[in-house]
This record gives structure tokens, C-alpha cells and sequence, in this order.
């Protein structure tokens, strides 16, 4: 059959929705795209060659609530945010928009037709211009709004020209047809043409599909083609300091949104500060895992966040008077880089009315003998009532481990587990305010193993390790990119740090066909 008839099969064969009696929500993300999404709750009737060998079907609405939809419907829009591609709800955009343009994705609660999925939909359909539809299964998704979420984005995936991303072992052997990602907490990660279910960050990925383990296919290129027609959108935000946008205060506090428009975009708040000030921020975004960096009018970097086991941030500090940048962009972490952290992000800055008892408060720590060694500096205009140092296995869920004296600053611990380790101290003052540090990261290394990381914060010019025999390294950025490379003898070593920016990389620690992984932070 020729495609010119398949289009007029089509043509004859459509029929009108049945629309049910739920209230769906009009909502558009991207008002006056000329590429559309439509993203069909109410029930729809289908009469196609393509679907269930012809027979019709009605596909019932999954009845969710108009909030429900408003959730799915959010959580979608988020992961197309890049592109000059609208999400709608409203059928009569969908139709305003040319058929070589758009695809109908159906929710429904209807799937014996099919068969147990999640979701079907025809690779590269969008630009058929034939209205064949996509489908998600609710009722086979427990109606769950966040699977239901990740089920459209993936069926609309397949829609814009995408296939499955699999996974492979190290030897090149076919492990599963859907990449599970990895990772547990807010920085749990999988693609989302993988299998994302419960997992946090679910992103675009430049990774092999089933097609072999060296088919590698590039999300983002596919989706932003010349083919799909509709490609990203112009950067909201600029990326120098000349560029920068100036935050402006209403009522003591700010809202800026913005969107990272690609792995490497940076985004820059220009913030004046007439007299010294007190400054509360945070920063948070679906599919990003933020890092803020403060500098000064002269580019001197003045610290940066990104806690290791959160994708938000959240500080609280003082400022002299003057002009400083906020610098927004994305950062790698253990179980992915940067690629596919993309989309919308806000950031809420406030001017609290009181002064800050604590001006600052720095955790450090490193490993000395098998034993975690911490120091600090707190600096404070009032005393310091109590000081307890926290501990967790996850960098989440913090415990006490033990309470010190308020004039305390340093504190040796030898841990019962051999995993990482996550500190950081709670410090209550005489008004009876209450801080946290940062967070630090140490790992105990048990006997046996190659190496001993003394520290996963670099804040001179080397990253210092002890080694247990002669292996390859490698440094690499969150981009995957190698920035230096050499080999360790065994005993202690210092690879040189000194011509890196503040950041955070990855040292890989090669020994034949096996590679360790640690998180190093340049401050």
C-alpha cells in the first residue's frame, strides 16, 4: 500500500472524539508553537488501520481529577520545555495545527486491545501527518500520575523519531532492553526512553539501544531535528557577566525563572547590595541538579552549592554592599552527567529581617589513619549555645552521632561502615537559632581496597590519595570530558588540581578492566 493511499484510509476513517463528562483543564505550554502535543484525557474513539488490525475500539477515559491532569500534564511540559513544541490539553489547538505537526497522545483506561504496557505509539509518527495516535495505559500504570507522566513523555518520544535506550555490560553484552538507570534519593536517575518509573532526575540520554551496544543514539539531536521541525528555544537568560539579568526586590524578596537550554548553559543574576545584608536563597528545578556559584564584581568566585545527595539548593549568608553574580547551572553527580538536565528552574531570593547570628560556617574533613578527621570555623556575633555533629548513609537522612562543646572545632570518628559517609553539624545559637553546615562526604576505606581518597573536597592546588599498587587515572567534568590523565605508584600521591575551575568531576581510577568512581569538588 502507497503512502498516498494510507493518507486517504486515514482520512475516511476518522472519527470524531466522544467526549466524556470529565472536566479537562485547557492548558498550554508553550502558546503559538507551531508543533503541537496533544495529550487526549476524555475518552476518544479509534477507527484506524494501524491499531488493532483495523477493528475500532473507544478508548475510556481514565477519569482523573482536573488536578491530576494538571500534574501529568506539568510534569510532561517539563520535559519538552527546551523545544519550540507546545503541550496542550485543548483538542482545538491540536486541530489548528498542521497534521505534518502534531500527534495525539491518548490517556486512557482501556488496554485489552493491546496487551500489558505501559504505553504504544509508532516511531517518528509526528511528521506522518496520518493522526495515528499514541496510546498510555493508565489502568496498567495503577493510575499513578507520576508513571503516567513518565509513560506520555516516552510514548511522545517514540512519536518524535526515538528508540528504547538499553543498557549493556562492561563486555559489550545485552543486559536489558530498558535502561533502569541507577541511584536511589533525589539524585536517582534513568532515561526516560529507558525505564524510568521511581526514579527522580528522568532525562533525555545519549546512550546504545537495542539495536547493539554500539548503536548509540543522541536524544536531544533527534528531538531538536530538522526532521521534527521545531528545535529549542532561544536562551532566556544570558550567560556572562555582561549578559547577566538584574535581579530586582519586591518587598524584601525575588522570583526569577529560567531555563537551562543545554548541558553547558549557564545563566547569571546580576544582585546589588546597597549595605550589608542578610540573604536567604533557593534554588530548584524537575529534571536539574542545581549548582549556585556567588562571585564578586571582579569574577572571584566566593563559594558554591550543590549539597551531593539533594538536585535543589538552599543558603542562607551575608553579604557586604556591593554587586554580585549568581551564576545557575547544571551539575553531574554519581549516576549521571549533565546531559538531558534540562528544562525550567526558579529561584525564590529573600532579605530576611534579622541579622544573621552566624556569618559563616564551614565543614571540613578528611580521612587520616582509617579515621574520619572534621574541622570547622564558625564564625558568629552571638555565642554559640551547642554544636552536634550528624551523620548519614544516604547524604538525606542525618542522625545525631554525638554532641561536642560549643567552643569545639575539630572531632576524630571511626565509623562502623565501610561505605560513604556524610557529615555535617547543627549548631543552636544563645538566641536559640538554629543552622546547618554544608555537607561533606568521606569514605572509610576498608583493608584490601586500592586506594584511600584523603578528601572529596580539593580546596588547594592537588587531590591527595593513598595507593595500594600502580594504577591508571583519569579526571573528567561533568560533561564527559577528560581533563587530565597519569598514573599512580603505590604509596601516597598528589595529582595536580591546580588548573581547575570550581566545579565539581569525576576521578576515574582505572585498574585493567575495572574503574572506581569518586565525586572530587573544586572550591
Amino acid at each position: 500500500m502507497n503512502r498516498i493511499l494510507i493518507l486517504v484510509l486515514v482520512a475516511l476513517l476518522a472519527v470524531p472524539a466522544f467526549k466524556a463528562a470529565a472536566q479537562v483543564p485547557l492548558l498550554n505550554s508553550y502558546p503559538g508553537a507551531t508543533s503541537t502535543i496533544y495529550l487526549d484525557f476524555d475518552g476518544q474513539s479509534v477507527n484506524s488501520p494501524y491499531w488493532n488490525s483495523g477493528v475500532p475500539f473507544y478508548c475510556t477515559s481514565p477519569n482523573f481529577t482536573s488536578a491530576q491532569i494538571t500534574t501529568i500534564f506539568n510534569r510532561v511540559a517539563e520535559d519538552y520545555s527546551p523545544f519550540k513544541l507546545n503541550i496542550t490539553t485543548d483538542s482545538t489547538v491540536y486541530f489548528a495545527t498542521a497534521t505534518t505537526k502534531r500527534q495525539r497522545i491518548i490517556v486512557s483506561a482501556y488496554s485489552a486491545w493491546y496487551g500489558n504496557a505501559g504505553g504504544v505509539a509508532y516511531i517518528g509518527s509526528f511528521t506522518w501527518g496520518m493522526e495515528i495516535p499514541g496510546f498510555v495505559f493508565a489502568n496498567l500504570l495503577n493510575y499513578n500520575v507520576n508513571n503516567v507522566s513518565e509513560a506520555i513523555s516516552h510514548e511522545t518520544g517514540h512519536t518524535l523519531g526515538l528508540s528504547h535506550q538499553s543498557k549493556y555490560d562492561a563486555n559489550c553484552n545485552f543486559v536489558n532492553e530498558y535502561n533502569p538507570g541507577g541511584g536511589t534519593g533525589e539524585t536517582s536517575w534513568a532515561p526516560i526512553m529507558g525505564n524510568s518509573y521511581g526514579k527522580s532526575l528522568t532525562l533525555w540520554h545519549k546512550g546504545p539501544t537495542s539495536a547493539g551496544c554500539n548503536s548509540v543514539q543522541d536524544d536531544l539531536s533527534i528531538i531538536a531535528s530538522n526532521t521534527n521541525g521545531f528545535g529549542y528555544k532561544t536562551d532566556d537568560i544570558g550567560n556572562t557577566v555582561q549578559q547577566s539579568t538584574p535581579v530586582t526586590f519586591a518587598s524584601n524578596a525575588f522570583t526569577v525563572s529560567g531555563t537551562m537550554n543545554s548541558a553547558s548553559d549557564v545563566d547569571i543574576m546580576k544582585v546589588t547590595f546597597p549595605s550589608p545584608q542578610r540573604f536567604s536563597l533557593s534554588a530548584s528545578g524537575l529534571n536539574s541538579d542545581l549548582l549556585v556559584t556567588i562571585t564578586d564584581n571582579k569574577g572571584n568566585v566566593l563559594n558554591s552549592y550543590n549539597p551531593p545527595a539533594y538536585t535543589s539548593v538552599l543558603f542562607d549568608t551575608t553579604f557586604n554592599a556591593g554587586t554580585y553574580y549568581l551564576s545557575v547551572t547544571n551539575t553531574g553527580n554519581t549516576n549521571t552527567t549533565t546531559y538531558g538536565m534540562l528544562g525550567a528552574y526558579t529561584l525564590n531570593g529573600t532579605l530576611p529581617a534579622t541579622a544573621l547570628p552566624i556569618h559563616s560556617m564551614n565543614l571540613s574533613g578528611a580521612v587520616v589513619n582509617n579515621k574520619h578527621s572534621l574541622n570547622w570555623d564558625i564564625i558568629a556575633d552571638e555565642p554559640i549555645e551547642s554544636i552536634s555533629i550528624e551523620t548519614s548513609t544516604d547524604g538525606k537522612n542525618f542522625s545525631n552521632l554525638q554532641n561536642v562543646s560549643a567552643d569545639a572545632r575539630k572531632f576524630d570518628y571511626q565509623p562502623n561502615s565501610t561505605g560513604n559517609q556524610y557529615y555535617r553539624l547543627y549548631v543552636i545559637t544563645a538566641s536559640q537559632l538554629k543552622y546547618y553546615s554544608n555537607v561533606i562526604s568521606l569514605r572509610e576505606v576498608a583493608r584490601g581496597e586500592k586506594y584511600i581518597l584523603t578528601s572529596n573536597i580539593v580546596r588547594g592546588n592537588n587531590i591527595s590519595l593513598n595507593s595500594t599498587g600502580t594504577f591508571n587515572w583519569r579526571l573528567v567534568d561533568m560533561n564527559g570530558r577528560s581533563v587530565s590523565a597519569g598514573k599512580m605508584n603505590t604509596g601516597f600521591n598528589q595529582i595536580n588540581a591546580g588548573n581547575l575551575t570550581s566545579g565539581m568531576y569525576l576521578l576515574q581510577v582505572i585498574d585493567g578492566t575495572s574503574v572506581s568512581t569518586e565525586k572530587i569538588v573544586k572550591q
